[in-house]
């Protein structure tokens, strides 16, 4: 059995299929991830598996890589300490830039220059190279980064380098990121060496545990061998939340629902990104801890705000949940492992909305020690329990509406043209009031909320990435982007039948990145026929207007290359007559006796008013009063959101 595996802060979880009968399981997290992921391929039998996980995110947000140096062209050794001089705040006079993983100490010029046509201005001497190698090597690093200026015209002068270097784990710009911009070239480079000594351990680590290949998912939304994985482990930065967007591009291509906004909540963060006409957005301006990643990435928004996020008062006594999460160990008060934070959870326990137990009754919750919890929580605020449990869930809600108002706003897209597919083990328990907050007309809940991501790192294609900058006027550009193009296609053709894939199986999607001259930022476009005119179409739509005289210029070339598979989707079990409980739940209206609804024992078609609860092993849904809600053909869950 194949299964896909999503690695979280909390939770560990597993999806696959026996023929077509889909199996799950969810276990906690461990502080070594692999442990988990072991115990779960144990626990089902499985032989193989794509795998989704949070390793190198943590190690850079918690600057837990290796001793990393980094050599660029000699006067530019202070490129990751200047970075480009945005303002996140622009009034707050008291902001403070986080250090980057490399500190300015084990940063080394090298005494060469190439310009930006790519010809030779200064050639590095044996002498260079070995004063700048001997330098690194006595700094102790265990990892190197190398972006020198324009090598991406020139590589000669970066693979001189990183040939006299042997014996160091080495990262070479030209090869992580042949773009320009040499900041976020220079920022993606350091990252991918920064975190690539713990990737490498972990992955090989693994192979040995699962005794075999396996594949990653990469932030792009593709999944690759794990072997490619160790060439570029920044590729899997954000590969646990890529994996939800691609269960979500199967859903909307398949069902009808072509316009999603996704709302991943689990244990430890909420993720929110955009499907429209059943395509994904993506993004190379992607952000880590506000160090560049300038790959193509699922554009994702994430904030700190899941299950686990802990409530807690600040200097001027204001009621604040998140971003620090109780994880897995000790969790929630109510997990009875030593907790004694409150948390989202111990507030959805108390409040009614959360069942008496997780993982399907492996997992019991203390009621009591929630409450509490809770009752403590309360005190500081002078509040009642009841005020309490609203509070918090008031709290969390707002800081995940706030990032999804920036999700729509960045992309100019009206809430009221799209559905809110809400998964991950909290998601669909707070996706009505998010619906509601931002006039959402229905919720969508998938089978299998809790694992939908794993579900998604299961189906993702095989799929390989290039680019190259090449900047010139657009109307001298078609014989570059064709050539780019032709050896891009070779490049993918090699290292697929490497793989031992089946190249005759491969699509093949070029793309150029336009601007106006003189613009600071590109818009990406389809290859075809007429490029100006898709660009000036697509301009208009996102920024409101086109110069149909202004001269367009070619920036990057790109070629995604993905090997479709087959789709297939977990169905839910029908039973003949729906299974029902009652439990009171506390709404902003006050308590509810509210039925408690099995999800596997709820026919297609089945319709219903709110409120009510749906639970099943990994997830609650939750449907509030002044709401319908009804089961779809493949058991999706439809809920109609009263304003």
């Amino acid at each position: 059995m194949d299964v896909g595996v999503d690695v979280g802060g909390t939770f560990t979880d597993f999806l696959g299929f026996h023929g077509r009968q889909v199996v799950s399981l969810k276990v906690p997290s461990t502080q070594d991830p692999s442990k988990a992921v072991v115990e779960g391929m144990r626990a089902l039998g499985a032989a193989r598996m794509a795998h989704g996980t949070t390793v190198a995110t943590n190690a850079i947000l918690e600057r837990k890589g290796a001793r990393t140096a980094f050599v660029t062209t000699e006067g530019f050794e202070h490129l990751l300490l200047v970075g480009r001089q945005n303002r996140p705040s622009l009034y707050d006079l008291r902001v403070t830039r986080p250090a980057p993983p490399i500190p300015r100490e084990r940063c080394f010029g090298l005494r060469e220059r190439v310009d930006a046509r790519g010809r030779v201005l200064r050639s590095p001497t044996k002498r260079d190279l070995e004063t700048v190698a001997r330098k690194v090597r006595s700094s102790g690093a265990e990892s190197v980064a190398i972006s020198l200026l324009f090598s991406f015209l020139h590589p000669a002068h970066e693979q001189r380098l990183a040939k006299a270097l042997s014996g160091l784990s080495v990262s070479t710009s030209h090869e992580v990121l042949a773009e320009f911009r040499e900041f976020e070239r220079s920022s993606t480079t350091a990252l991918d060496a920064y975190v690539k000594p713990l990737v490498v351990r972990y992955l090989q680590g693994l192979e040995r545990s699962v005794h075999g290949d396996f594949y990653v998912m990469k932030s792009s939304g593709g999944v690759v061998s794990h072997r490619a994985i160790l060439h570029r482990p920044v590729d899997m930065v954000l590969s646990g939340p890529a994996g939800g967007v691609a269960a979500a591009v199967a859903l909307a291509r398949t069902t009808g629902h072509r316009n999603l906004l996704t709302f991943d909540m689990g244990g430890t963060s909420a993720d929110f990104s955009t499907i429209v006409h059943g395509s994904p957005s993506w993004t190379t301006e992607a952000m880590i801890d506000t160090c560049p990643l300038a790959l193509p990435v699922v554009d994702i928004e994430s904030v700190g705000a899941g299950g686990g996020s802990i409530a807690w008062v600040d200097a001027g006594r204001a009621l604040r949940v998140g971003p620090h999460s109780a994880g897995a160990e000790p969790g929630p008060i109510a997990y009875g492992k030593g907790g004694e934070s409150p948390t989202v959870s111990d507030a959805d326990l108390s409040g009614g909305v959360l069942g008496p137990s997780l993982l399907g009754g492996r997992l019991p919750l203390r009621a009591d020690l929630a409450a509490k919890g809770i009752a403590r929580l309360g005190g500081e605020l002078h509040l009642s329990p009841e005020e309490t449990v609203l509070g918090v869930q008031r709290v969390v809600r707002a800081t995940m509406a706030k990032a999804m108002r920036i999700v729509l706003a960045r992309r100019g897209l009206d809430p009221r043209d799209f559905a809110l597919l809400a998964f991950g083990g909290a998601g669909p328990m707070h996706a009505w009031a998010l619906a509601r907050e931002l006039r959402i007309p229905r919720v969508l809940v998938p089978v299998l909320p809790g694992a939908f991501s794993a579900y998604g790192i299961l189906i993702s294609p095989v799929q390989l990435e290039y680019s190259r900058t090449i900047v010139r006027p657009l109307d001298r550009a078609p014989a570059a982007i064709a050539e780019a193009v032709r050896a891009f296609r070779l490049r993918a053709l090699k290292a697929l039948r490497e793989e031992h894939h089946d190249a005759g199986d491969a699509v093949f999607h070029a793309s150029v990145d336009l601007r106006y001259r003189g613009q600071s930022y590109e818009i990406n476009i389809p290859l075809r026929a007429d490029l100006a005119r898709a660009f000036r179409r697509e301009h208009r739509r996102r920024y409101g207007y086109s110069a149909r005289k202004e001269p367009i210029e070619l920036v990057t070339v790109r070629l995604t290359v993905p090997l479709p598979r087959p789709v297939t989707f977990p169905r839910s079990h029908e039973g003949p007559v729906p299974r029902m409980s009652r439990r009171r739940v506390l709404f902003d209206e006050g308590w509810s006796d509210v039925p408690v609804l099995d999800r596997g024992s709820l026919p297609a078609g089945f319709d219903e008013e709110g409120p009510a609860i749906v639970a099943e092993d990994h997830a609650t849904t939750v449907v509030p009063p002044g709401a319908n809600f009804r089961i779809q053909k493949r058991g999706l869950i439809e809920i109609e959101v009263a304003p």
